[in-house]
């Protein structure tokens, strides 16, 4: 059994579009207190448009210190056996369909502001993901794991090394730890299986490496 954490091949994350300050709350209470509850967001999503991904297929987006993901056609496809029903797959506003969120004539008027945004978008079908897989902090084993812990407020904030429960992962493939601590809050673990599918199906957009984190690897254990 081998853990990774998700890394994106770039550095620089994706972002998201918003228009208004309403949006902006929005986003803000969708994002903060909707995702990650083990709870579909579906019936309330609006979908938006996310720039800077890059044309990768499985891609980082940073917001509010956490960072979330999307997979275009392609990725979800190849890899939505495998996660089953521990994913919610949320469709986002490709190129093609950015008039929905602005409109033709802002495009054409404020043609020198709105055209390299626009360009930063995506131009397949794409889709923000919603983990629902969401792990208690004692899927950790605590002690074979090697990581700063502030008991008051039961918070992780620095990993050295981190050890998992084998029993507690079962059909874990893309999972996130409930944990406020910032190690973990902008962490995302998958397993062997879905680095395999990854590289069978030639997916873009992550990069894989055995070495420590500290020397830039992302195998986080194995086991």
């Amino acid at each position: 059994m081998k853990i990774w954490r998700l890394i994106s091949f770039y550095e620089e994350p994706a972002f998201l579009y918003i228009a208004s300050e309403e949006e902006a709350h929005y986003y803000l209470d969708l994002f903060n207190n909707k995702f990650y509850t083990k709870k579909k967001v579906e019936q309330e999503f609006l979908p938006t448009l996310i720039c800077n991904l890059k044309g990768a297929d499985i891609g980082r987006l940073m917001f509010l210190e956490q960072e979330f993901w999307v997979f275009t056609k392609k990725a979800k496809q190849v890899l939505e056996p495998l996660l089953k029903d521990k994913v919610e797959f949320l469709p986002l506003l490709n190129r093609k369909k950015a008039h929905k969120k602005i409109s033709y004539i802002k495009q054409i008027i404020l043609r020198k502001a709105y055209k390299p945004l626009l360009e930063m978008v995506h131009i397949e079908h794409h889709y923000l993901l919603n983990i629902l897989d969401i792990k208690p902090l004692e899927t950790i084993d605590f002690s074979k794991s090697d990581f700063e812990y502030d008991e008051e407020k039961q918070e992780i904030y620095m990993t050295d090394i981190l050890a998992f429960h084998p029993e507690k992962l079962e059909n874990a493939h893309l999972f996130k730890i409930v944990n406020h601590g910032r190690a973990l809050q902008m962490a995302t673990f998958i397993s062997n299986e879905f680095r395999t599918i990854v590289e069978k199906y030639q997916l873009t957009g992550l990069t894989f490496s055995e070495l420590p984190e500290d020397d830039g690897g992302n195998l986080i254990w194995q086991l």
